[in-house]
């Protein structure tokens, strides 16, 4: 049976072929499911949407433009498209959400946690908390370091070093970084297996 996350999947997921959201939002939504397991505090009606709609506003930005809105860019990151990304995809979330006749209080605080997703440092609640850490922990997975490490102009090695270095400035919930830390650690040993099957 269709769940109403389900219709707001396949809402979001036209938007996510750009800047690799296509594996960074499912991926993401599992893991916001996972930490929504050790919160029973957050309401997950605001936390699932909202890290399924949180990055549709790169839709449309050209590649090279989406690029400069991650810190760490080789081009140099330009704060201004990290913001225009918020901006429209917190507006087009809730147009989406509103098609669907979605809790207007609800579609409200999801539009708040989007809008500041990546630009605010700290979390505005508990829900927020946790769509900001489902969205970074996936930079430490397999599929997200294999993907982000170009993004940045770092190998593997050095890009696993770096994020590592980040979990306890990135992390907000103490489950996040629980998380964070096993997830680099199975990542780093697929790496390390994967070198020494090619020696």
């Amino acid at each position: 049976m269709e769940t109403i996350y389900d219709q707001i999947y396949a809402l979001a997921e036209p938007y996510w072929h750009t800047r690799s959201g296509e594996v960074h939002m499912p991926e993401s939504y599992a893991l916001a499911q996972q930490l929504l397991t050790h919160y029973p505090a957050a309401d997950e009606s605001v936390v699932l949407p909202a890290i399924l709609l949180h990055d549709i506003g790169y839709f449309g930005l050209p590649t090279e433009t989406q690029m400069q809105g991650i810190a760490g860019s080789p081009n140099g990151w330009d704060g201004d498209i990290t913001r225009i990304h918020e901006q429209r995809g917190a507006q087009w979330a809730g147009e989406l959400l509103s098609s669907i006749n979605y809790a207007p209080h609800k579609i409200r605080e999801i539009q708040q946690i989007i809008d500041g997703h990546d630009s605010r440092t700290f979390a505005l609640s508990l829900n927020d908390a946790i769509v900001k850490d489902a969205d970074k922990l996936w930079r430490f997975t397999l599929s997200g370091v294999r993907i982000c490490h170009r993004w940045v102009n770092k190998q593997p090695i050095p890009f696993m070093e770096y994020v590592g270095s980040k979990i306890d400035e990135w992390m907000l919930t103490e489950q996040g970084n629980i998380l964070a830390r096993s997830i680099l650690a199975a990542t780093r040993r697929h790496y390390q297996e994967q070198a020494d099957d090619e020696r």
